[in-house]
């Protein structure tokens, strides 16, 4: 029975990970083992505590400003249908200027709050750690006089017991010990899994982190070119109705307009032909406003201020695919990839990654390679070619315009492309986020703006 026994726990302890001595072939019982490890174990059997005050506090104060917000658009809205004049323009950017004020502010709050969820979960982690090193040296320090005790002989055991019934005894110990093991180890092992579990946890706050950040400077921006236009405008007409007119039937024309609205597009290699061209192409195929898959776009190009840069020709191998993609998601899927379209895997240039998460998305849409292939079938189907390239302008515009129709905006409604942008930007289509709120809403701004000039 002891034997029996012992070889049993050697095999699961082996199996979890631990180091067992090879000669360790018989267990003696000590009471009290199991009850002495797995007061150590709580930490890893408690539910994840609760926010701090200072979140929760944050979260408050997001939700009032997200308020505030809804009431400018209103008034942007309300001012939209009126006859274009000098107030109604001026008071139009101002309300933007203000709601724009207001995103900022609550960003700055979600980026307080991000920083303050990645500094507890830094906490956590180190808490986890502390708890599997201090149970694995008490388990260490049990194996070892269980192996001191293991060398005596069955002979001098019985000798020990003064009474056979003392020997049985010890056996149904053992067969106890058998079960209370198992539970340890779990638990042991319960520990590992939830600190792999935090540090994803950790890595996807960081990356959150570093999308606030970049929406932030886009909002910044969007604040002084609402400036610049304000004063430009009261400047040219000098507080005039009549010249305000002038100016208006005086206006570049639409390409021109739309050239503006489109910064990033065009810093990555996308003209202001190419995105009306492409994306009328792409939503009418899919069944999306243009203008709405234009300003996605453009939002997202924003983001992506490492598009392009990692795994070029002359990269260091820091900056290559099999260090900045996710193994077990995207490198299959991006040799496959690469495979089909004849390009070199090594030199394909792809996205690097945001703060300390994954990078590796690919071409002006920015799919990751595993997103790319629940695609790539539809876009084929679409443009008729047997191979759809992630790289090419029209197939990329086609995929974000199928997945942003999947995810609602096919309804040409603000609710529905609000969801859209939210499930596009975020991965979550109900999302309550104030910098995934945030960026739906700058998207449907700039949507407005383009689709005048359609």
């Amino acid at each position: 029975m002891r034997l029996t026994f012992t070889i049993w726990m050697k095999r699961v302890l082996e199996y979890r990970g631990f180091l067992v001595p090879a000669r360790m072939t018989r267990i003696i019982w000590l009471g009290g083992f199991s009850a002495i490890i797995m007061s150590g174990l709580c930490f890893g059997l408690l539910a994840q505590a609760a926010v701090t005050d200072d979140v929760n506090k944050k979260y408050s104060e997001i939700d009032a400003i997200q308020r505030e917000i809804e009431q400018y658009q209103q008034q942007i809205d309300a001012i939209q249908p009126t006859k274009v004049t000098l107030q109604s323009e001026v008071s139009k950017l101002n309300a933007k200027i203000n709601q724009l004020n207001l995103e900022i502010k609550s960003l700055g709050l979600s980026i307080a709050k991000t920083n303050s969820e990645v500094q507890s979960t830094q906490e956590k982690i180190k808490e986890a750690e502390v708890e599997i090193a201090k149970n694995q040296v008490i388990l260490g320090q049990y194996l070892r006089i269980l192996y001191q005790n293991d060398q005596e002989t069955l002979t001098t055991v019985l000798l020990k017991h003064e009474a056979l019934s003392d020997f049985f005894t010890d056996l149904n110990s053992i067969k106890t010990t058998q079960d209370e093991l198992r539970v340890v180890i779990d638990g042991i092992q319960a520990l590992k899994v939830s600190l792999e579990e935090k540090g994803q946890e950790l890595e996807d706050k960081r990356t959150d982190l570093e999308k606030q950040k970049g929406l932030e400077e886009i909002n910044k921006r969007s604040v002084d070119q609402n400036k610049a236009q304000k004063d430009k405008l009261l400047k040219e007409t000098k507080g005039q109705e009549s010249k305000f007119q002038t100016l208006v039937s005086q206006s570049q024309s639409k390409i021109e307009k739309i050239k503006a609205e489109i910064f990033y597009l065009q810093q990555n290699g996308v003209t202001a032909d190419d995105a009306v061209k492409f994306g009328n192409l792409a939503a009418i195929a899919t069944g999306i406003r243009p203008a709405f898959l234009i300003a996605e776009l453009e939002l997202e190009s924003g983001l992506g201020r490492n598009v392009g840069k990692c795994n070029r020709a002359g990269d260091p191998p820091s900056k290559g695919y099999r260090v900045i993609m996710k193994p077990t998601r995207d490198i299959q899927p991006f040799l496959k990839i690469t495979s089909e379209l004849g390009m070199d895997p090594e030199t394909t240039a792809v996205s690097c990654p945001i703060g300390n998460g994954w990078g590796g998305a690919m071409g002006p849409a920015q799919f990751i390679p595993s997103t790319w292939m629940g695609y790539k079938d539809e876009v084929a189907r679409i443009t008729g070619r047997p191979l759809a390239n992630p790289w090419n302008i029209e197939d990329a515009f086609i995929a974000a315009a199928a997945k942003l129709s999947r995810g609602g905006a096919n309804s040409k409604t603000r609710a529905g492309e609000i969801a859209a942008s939210k499930a596009y930007y975020c991965g979550n289509s109900k999302s309550t986020r104030a910098d995934c709120v945030n960026y739906a809403n700058k998207v449907q701004a700039l949507s407005n703006r383009i689709e005048q000039n359609l």
